[in-house]
């Protein structure tokens, strides 16, 4: 009885289009107009007049390139505003704060969606400089940030090429622009365990950032950054390298991962904190 009387408020029209919604939750990136007509059981004229009501609210928006739909910039915003009450920021606000105060430099949290990475947290640094434009609910280019490249290290190699098919735009001399020199920096980044962004994306900024996961899969990255004539080589830039690797170890047991496992997507095994080894800055 309870359950008929909250259907007599159900909206027919919005619960159509929160199913489209979810198939975006549940399969790939991008679905053809004819593929969700049929996976929603409805007419394509009705699913088009759907996805157009959506795409103008934002929630949805259409590929040019494949003419296939995809989720909205209203979406994010929506997700948003749950990761800012999820567990995954409020499980990393502690070390976060450790790393800042260690550090001294900013710290920042972000995932990855699509091409870009959104920030989820950024604590400024105790000596704080004018040069970093992030903030919280920005996206930018993953490709030559390093949380991006963090979090780029552990996609499908297809993904990635599938993804930067339209090329790398350079946004310093020192933007990694061929795909030939992206994918073996991945493989290093693997490697080692973290990544580092050389002054790719701002000049004068240079990042450490490092993968953190949870029982299956790398879900964010968290980063130090600041001048990169304060950070770039030298007995700081291990020191720091370390401790950004010890943060993300420990925001990655607190969501589930087992440190002493190698990361479920088959790369190697990231070295025990306090054992790993500083690499050379990123190109």
């Amino acid at each position: 009885m309870k359950t008929d009387n909250r259907s007599r408020y159900l909206t027919r029209s919005v619960g159509r289009a929160l199913s489209i919604l979810h198939l975006f939750i549940a399969g790939e990136a991008e679905i053809s107009l004819s593929d969700i007509s049929h996976r929603v059981g409805l007419h394509q004229s009705t699913v088009f007049r759907l996805l157009a009501t959506l795409s103008a609210a934002g929630f949805a928006e259409q590929n040019p390139s494949t003419g296939r739909y995809r989720l909205g910039p209203a979406a994010l915003s929506i997700g948003q505003a749950f990761l800012r009450h999820s567990d995954l920021r409020q499980l990393a606000e502690a070390p976060l704060a450790i790393l800042r105060d260690r550090s001294g430099e900013t710290v920042h949290l972000a995932t990855l969606h699509d091409t870009d990475v959104i920030y989820l947290e950024k604590l400024p640094g105790l000596h704080p400089i004018g040069l970093m434009s992030s903030r919280v609910g920005d996206r930018a280019p993953a490709y030559c940030t390093g949380l991006g490249k963090a979090l780029l290290a552990h996609q499908p190699e297809e993904f990635v090429r599938e993804a930067f098919a339209s090329g790398l735009r350079g946004y310093t001399p020192r933007t990694i622009t061929r795909m030939s020199a992206f994918l073996p920096e991945l493989a290093r980044i693997r490697q080692v365990g973290f990544a580092i962004d050389n002054e790719e994306h701002e000049q004068g900024v240079m990042c450490i950032a490092a993968p953190v996961f949870d029982s299956h899969k790398a879900v964010a990255a968290i980063s130090i950054a600041g001048p990169a004539d304060r950070i770039r080589g030298g007995i700081r830039h291990k020191d720091l390298t370390r401790e950004v690797l010890a943060a993300a170890e420990e925001i990655s047991s607190r969501l589930g991962r087992v440190a002493s496992s190698p990361p479920p997507d088959g790369s190697p095994a990231r070295p025990a904190a306090g054992r790993r080894r500083a690499g050379r800055p990123g190109r």
